[in-house]
């Protein structure tokens, strides 16, 4: 990776720390869609091309520290304005890498995401005893989980 590239990308994860910055004390509206943008300017951020470690260390804390602003958000009643569907459009937004993993549909991804499970990371450190905490997880899913983990039974 050419050194252009290098400090383009740093660049903008330094970019993406000031926006979140900046919308920390905006309107709900405002302040959504502020999450919104961020998780695009990360999804461009990784192009496809092989990135050092760093860096690609750097883009997953900045996943994870957005999609923890983003339940905090939730939690602290940033989207009380919105009705039902929009409440969960915006769970299903922010919950989404979780769908990425084997076994895990949007419901199951929301459900994890409120529980403060938001990256496919901590789901995949996740043991049976940590997911039976997680409210509306039954037995079937959390097997399925794990199954889907290569930390379950076979069928």
């Amino acid at each position: 990776m050419d050194e252009h590239r290098l400090n383009a990308l740093l660049q903008g994860i330094r970019e993406l720390y000031q926006e979140l910055e900046a919308s920390e004390g905006a309107e709900p509206e405002a302040r959504r869609h502020g999450l919104s943008m961020a998780r695009v300017r990360l999804a461009t951020l990784e192009d496809g091309t092989e990135l050092p470690e760093a860096i690609h260390a750097g883009i997953e804390r900045a996943r994870r520290h957005l999609a923890e602003l983003a339940l905090a958000f939730y939690r602290e009643g940033g989207c009380d304005d919105l009705d039902q569907a929009g409440r969960q459009a915006y769970l299903d937004e922010h919950a989404e890498p979780l769908t990425r993993l084997d076994g895990i549909g949007p419901t199951l991804a929301r459900r994890l995401f409120m529980h403060g499970l938001v990256t496919p990371e901590q789901v995949q450190s996740s043991d049976e005893a940590g997911l039976a905490e997680v409210p509306g997880l039954n037995a079937g899913h959390r097997a399925r989980i794990l199954r889907a983990l290569g930390q379950g039974e076979a069928d």
